[in-house]
């Protein structure tokens, strides 16, 4: 079975690549054309890959690892398009966004934490594995990044938003449960 949702996920994350060159190709901005599909296609395996984390079947155990990649993939995308496009490359800009417009923070602090839980997907970097207790909290952080996009939210940030909260409270609820009764 988690050889053939290996294959799935890459057939998916291939249809995700076909569907935003598609878009990006016929668009009038072509810079905002990738940030929202970048955007999106972070946020989509990003929740598939918590979700999978969230509700450990047996069978499931590998599915977080590749969907994160995945997520990270979009991240690192979604970023780079930022910075090169938007902000010409000048690390100088980037910091003065960082540190004065919180739509950028949010982005930046969700980037720094899922690159980070990339990184202790491979064994050289077994310390940071604890870092991955963090991705609920980078599910919230993206989310509430994805909502402060627009200059009106609507039905789609508000439900990006309140799913992410639901995988955080379902996470962390299930962490006190086992505290309270471990005891």
């Amino acid at each position: 079975m988690s050889k053939y949702f290996n294959f799935f996920a890459f057939i998916f994350f291939l249809a995700s690549l076909i569907y935003s060159f598609y878009n990006i190709i016929k668009a009038f901005d072509f810079v905002k054309e990738i940030y929202f599909n970048t955007g999106i296609f972070a946020l989509i395996f990003l929740n598939l890959s918590l979700f999978f984390s969230l509700f450990k079947f047996k069978s499931t155990k590998n599915y977080p690892k590749i969907l994160g990649f995945f997520a990270t993939f979009w991240g690192a995308i979604h970023f780079l398009n930022y910075f090169i496009f938007d902000r010409n490359a000048q690390i100088s800009r980037l910091l003065n966004d960082i540190l004065f417009h919180f739509l950028e923070t949010t982005g930046f602090i969700a980037l720094i934490i899922i690159c980070l839980m990339f990184l202790s997907s491979f064994n050289c970097f077994k310390k940071i594995r604890k870092i991955r207790k963090l991705g609920y909290l980078c599910l919230v952080i993206s989310s509430y990044h994805y909502f402060l996009s627009p200059k009106i939210p609507m039905f789609w940030e508000w439900s990006a938003l309140i799913i992410a909260m639901i995988y955080f409270i379902l996470r962390y609820v299930k962490n006190l449960r086992f505290c309270f009764y471990r005891n």
